[in-house]
């Protein structure tokens, strides 16, 4: 799973059919012909250090390569890298090195500096990037992004041309998920003759994976992906290419299916149910952990009180939203971290079972808290406004929510806004909304990353919210020297109480079926 925010269903990559369950069609019988596929929205970039949106990383995956890799199980494996390393000084060094034969899509090798350039470029406070925090665990991360320490203070190093060294200021028990699924390299060069343009278009764009990107800018609705000769292990590569095209209705996408136009689409809703009798033999099942949820702004008035937004939370029966509304295999959330994100490693128990309290469906709850909220904000009438994305699913989630709200909690009026993904994000980081619905798959199984969603330093942390109590466990969470194994689960689950008394975050539902890593193509369809 890519690290990104998810709208409606997570596609992880955009090769892979898939409603909440991935559910994807096999195409063993064309491994020598195009591949025509489909994917809900347009990626906005194909810039590793800049990305935001998960159509974006599903563009990353097919074109770009890290250290690492993971299989289709959840499997990680070299990628870039000879072998998979063991750190040094107590966990917070690893030594790399690289393939010899890994090539850019110029058949220019892809080197150490290559790696330093990406890291260096997307903590560098210039750059922007929405995920510089994706290095936190890099040694002098914090004085980067404050701007006491130059980029290149950063803990990475060139040894050689084919040497690369990582010092980490903590040991991080999920290094290597993240190696296979967030530390991209870019191609220095590129990056020197583009600048700020690298990764606006396939012509600004230079490949190190699996595929090439072809006939691409964000604007268009269509594009392609070749198969990179210069790849290292290209003779895995089965297909030659694969067509995609943008398709934003499930109807039509069906349509296009079922007419032999696509050979993979996504699916969703009840075409989940009608596909599953209908193409028995062309669904794959796959298993990942994701979790869609609705972030309330606590730097609006309205939004910021506790009392109305568990009042809101109390309203879901998130039973009937996961069965009968989203009908995709979706199952009800039952806090901000989807069931199989990791165990306790003192008795196997999973996460949620270990929280105080949960997201069960309570009318009188409900009500009760509106009424404290009436009187703290000191009206009887209150006006939400929902920004969801406009795809066919998020409009379903708005639905929805806005009938349960209002049906529940007299005097409360929701009203939808639907707008394209990147114009939903610009509103998120510009704080301009009142409650979001959007959605958080990770790249490692681990409660922390759903968690720090909350902590005040996150970059992506959409809800502005700050408990004392809160960001005092997540920093002992995050201090991986000192706290591990039982006595850091212990202080997530203190963490999760907290944040369940408080809800800056609702979830809503999501797909905690186990933990998933999407990797390639030619992982997904060919191995």
């Amino acid at each position: 799973m890519k690290k990104s925010f998810t709208y409606g269903l997570l596609v992880t990559t955009a090769l892979l059919l898939g409603a909440c369950s991935s559910k994807g069609s096999q195409s063993s019988g064309s491994k020598q012909k195009t591949l025509n596929v489909s994917i809900a929205m347009e990626p906005s970039t194909a810039d590793p250090n800049t990305y935001t949106d998960v159509y974006s990383g599903s563009m990353l995956t097919q074109t770009l390569e890290g250290l690492y890799h993971t299989t289709n199980t959840g499997k990680v494996v070299p990628g870039v890298a000879t072998k998979l390393v063991k750190p040094t000084d107590h966990g917070t060094t690893y030594t790399f090195n690289l393939r010899k034969n890994a090539k850019w899509q110029n058949g220019k090798p892809v080197t150490a500096q290559d790696f330093v350039t990406s890291f260096d470029r997307q903590v560098d406070p210039k750059t922007k990037s929405q995920y510089a925090n994706r290095f936190i665990s890099f040694k002098n991360y914090t004085a980067v992004q404050k701007g006491t320490k130059k980029p290149s203070a950063l803990g990475v190093k060139a040894l050689g041309k084919h040497q690369l060294q990582i010092k980490l200021s903590a040991p991080d028990p999920d290094f290597n998920f993240k190696a296979a699924g967030e530390y991209y390299p870019i191609n220095t060069a590129a990056v020197k003759k583009w600048g700020s343009k690298y990764g606006t278009s396939s012509t600004k764009t230079v490949s190190n994976g699996p595929f090439t990107l072809q006939n691409w800018d964000p604007s268009k609705g269509s594009w392609v992906y070749k198969k990179n000769k210069e790849y290292w292990d290209a003779k895995d590569v089965k297909i030659p290419d694969a067509k995609v095209q943008v398709v934003k209705d499930p109807t039509t996408a069906q349509n296009l299916f079922a007419g032999g136009k696509l050979q993979e689409t996504l699916i969703s809703g009840g075409f989940v149910k009608q596909d599953a009798k209908r193409y028995p033999k062309e669904i794959v099942y796959t298993k990942k952990g994701t979790l869609s949820f609705l972030n309330f702004n606590s730097e609006n008035k309205t939004t910021s009180n506790k009392n109305l937004r568990l009042a809101v939370s109390n309203s879901l029966n998130r039973q009937q939203l996961a069965k009968n509304v989203m009908e995709d295999g979706s199952t009800p959330a039952k806090s901000f971290v989807p069931d199989g994100e990791n165990t306790d490693p003192n008795n196997g128990k999973n996460f949620n079972s270990e929280l105080n309290t949960n997201t069960a469906y309570n009318k009188q709850k409900a009500q009760q808290y509106w009424q404290a909220a009436q009187k703290q904000l000191g009206t009887k009438k209150v006006s939400l406004n929902l920004l969801t994305e406009d795809s066919s699913d998020q409009k379903k989630l708005g639905e929805y929510i806005q009938s349960a709200v209002e049906s529940t909690l007299k005097g409360v009026t929701v009203t939808l806004t639907s707008v394209p993904q990147q114009q939903q994000l610009s509103r998120m980081f510009g704080k301009k909304y009142q409650v979001t619905a959007l959605g958080w798959s990770t790249d490692f199984p681990d409660p922390s990353d759903y968690l720090n969603l909350m902590t005040k330093a996150n970059s992506v942390n959409f809800t502005h919210w700050s408990n004392p109590q809160y960001e005092k466990l997540m920093a002992k969470v995050n201090n991986t020297a000192k706290y591990q194994g039982e006595q850091r689960w212990k202080l997530m689950v203190q963490a999760g109480n907290v944040a369940m008394s408080q809800q800056p975050i609702v979830p809503t539902h999501g797909c905690p079926l186990g933990f998933f890593q999407g990797g390639r193509l030619k992982i997904f369809i060919f191995n």
